[in-house]
């Protein structure tokens, strides 16, 4: 029996392989928690205008839509394994490039092969989760997967507090940990399933076999990337210290991680597109009160902190939907056209924030991020009302 069936796995092998799969996408979000607002505010400090900002921002997403085709066909040529060896060194290296130079052009070099190698631990381990998950485990396993992806994207910022922006301090802390979860992928390597090749055609039919999982990739990335690159210089522009404004990105980031597995149970209850809705919603109204609650304050801890979970459900229950409904290489396909569409989302999302910034400073930010959101749920609730849930079973839950 192969390894990537759920029932062919001890218990020792499943908590082995559970622990790779975690760290790995551990080590995606501390990369993405981490450089975002660190590069970010570097960038505002030194001069640099929110465009161009942005732009660096949105170079790295260019590099997770051009890696991510072919990310099942080099883990399937080199193995499992030793391909996500080479995008644990590659992210560690490059995070350490930008503290070497203050050459804006190699800045967009390297953005390019972090956000390339962050992409191959994140497909990689969203293809696997769903490989060792059985059905009856399915939400609780991936909640607890997006919780640990927030639990990483928040420590990004709490480095920040802790080591500042100036010195070698962040960087070296963040490599250091990057390379550190690659232990687990050592000791579980006998149990990492293989991920399966599948055409370019497969990957896209996805898009309308499921055009409300498909919606949530795009959304999500547009929203979590926006935010993530600019919420920081939100608040300084309000007048925030430049420390105390990475504790809006903590926030974000602790939300994600203890709202998600609720919303997830509450997804297993009733159609997921209805919860998508209310996250979608909750989405839009967040977005027009962050200019109500000020910089950096316990309100706006408060709110970022609701509607950073609320918006991070969406991954979640699109990621749980393609598992229930897609197996062996359709399953692979459906999350590379998933993880394209998300990285759509966040080649979209910062350059449109940092445009919006530019032209109304500072509050274009909070009017990108809530159209983003409203799209969205007109897309799930047109969905909704022209194609019901046929039954009552999740897993027959098309759209």
């Amino acid at each position: 029996m192969n390894p990537a069936e759920p029932a062919s796995l001890s218990r020792r092998d499943r908590a082995l392989s559970l622990s790779a799969v975690y760290a790995c996408i551990f080590a995606n979000g501390l990369g993405m928690g981490l450089s975002l607002p660190l590069l970010s505010l570097i960038l505002e400090r030194n001069g640099i205008s929110a465009t161009l900002n942005g732009a660096n921002a949105m170079f790295g997403a260019v590099a997770m839509l051009a890696f991510t085709p072919f990310i099942p066909a080099f883990a399937a040529r080199l193995g499992t394994v030793r391909f996500l060896i080479a995008c644990y060194v590659v992210a560690a290296i490059s995070l350490l490039g930008f503290r070497a130079s203050n050459d804006l052009a190699l800045w967009f070099l390297l953005r390019f092969t972090l956000n390339g190698a962050l992409q191959g631990l994140f497909l990689v381990s969203e293809v696997w989760i769903n490989q060792i998950a059985t059905d009856a485990m399915r939400g609780r396993l991936i909640a607890i997967y997006a919780s640990i992806v927030s639990a990483g994207f928040a420590l990004g910022p709490i480095i920040i507090q802790s080591l500042g922006t100036t010195g070698w301090e962040p960087f070296i802390a963040g490599a250091v940990l990057m390379l550190l979860a690659m232990l687990p992928l050592i000791a579980a390597h006998r149990v990492v399933p293989p991920v399966e090749h599948a055409s370019a055609g497969a990957m896209f039919s996805f898009v309308w076999s499921s055009p409300s999982a498909a919606a949530a990739g795009l959304a999500y990335g547009a929203i979590e990337m926006c935010a993530a690159s600019f919420l920081t210089v939100y608040a300084v522009r309000l007048g925030s210290k430049e420390d105390a404004a990475t504790l809006l990105i903590t926030a974000w980031g602790l939300g994600n991680m203890l709202l998600v597995p609720l919303l997830g149970w509450l997804a297993d209850k009733t159609d997921r597109r209805h919860v998508m809705m209310l996250c979608a919603s909750v989405g839009v109204v967040g977005a027009a009160l962050l200019p109500f609650a000020g910089g950096v304050s316990y309100w706006a801890l408060a709110l970022v902190f609701i509607w950073g979970g609320f918006v991070a459900a969406i991954y979640a229950l699109g990621l749980t939907h393609l598992g229930s409904n897609f197996r062996g290489g359709q399953l692979a396909a459906a999350n590379a056209a998933f993880s394209i569409l998300y990285a759509l989302g966040t080649l979209a999302g910062p350059g449109l924030g940092g445009i919006a910034i530019d032209l109304w400073n500072p509050h274009g930010l909070p009017v990108v991020l809530g159209l983003i959101s409203a799209v969205f749920l007109g897309v799930v609730t047109y969905r909704t009302a022209t194609f019901p849930r046929p039954n009552k079973q999740l897993t027959s839950n098309a759209g």
